[in-house]
């Protein structure tokens, strides 16, 4: 029997078109955003779910609330290329080049040519699949490497409130 985690992949796997390369404050599918937020995983796994659904806030404050974790350095620094926010995303990538199995080489060339994109000098299609296939990526990796039920506990929650 497939997992409700299973079920929230495979629904962000029928996206059609894909991801926008800045989705702006709009979530893709709130009903599965309201999912996401309840299941029982370890919170990058909710955090790249988030991500993969658009809800660039919701994985912020995940993020941001494990700050200087590689994997919570990495969606930083992903989300903040999806909001635009290309300087600070740069700046997440380098902190996570060196620490992280997912980290990129050519991190801040992707992150230049998304700014390029959004300024309309260059087609966003071919970026488009590489940040979805990043986006799949990170989901896939969370949820084999990162330990199930560390979903942030208490104190946690009390901190992402704050954000």
């Amino acid at each position: 029997m497939a997992s409700q985690t299973d079920a929230i992949v495979e629904r962000l796997l029928g996206r059609k078109p894909l991801p926008p390369l800045e989705p702006g404050s709009k979530v893709w599918d709130t009903e599965l955003a309201r999912a996401i937020a309840g299941l029982d995983e370890h919170r990058f796994v909710i955090a790249a779910l988030h991500l993969a659904n658009d809800d660039i806030d919701a994985c912020h404050r995940i993020a941001q609330a494990s700050e200087g974790d590689p994997t919570a350095d990495l969606l930083h620094a992903t989300l903040h290329r999806r909001e635009g926010d290309y300087w600070n995303s740069k700046y997440w990538y380098s902190h996570v080049e060196d620490k992280h199995a997912l980290a990129r080489a050519d991190a801040a060339a992707f992150v230049d040519a998304c700014a390029a994109a959004a300024k309309g000098k260059s087609g966003g299609s071919k970026l488009q699949q590489r940040q979805w296939d990043e986006l799949l990526e990170l989901v896939r990796w969370t949820r084999e490497n990162c330990a199930r039920g560390d979903t942030g506990g208490a104190d946690d929650e009390a901190e992402l409130d704050e954000y």
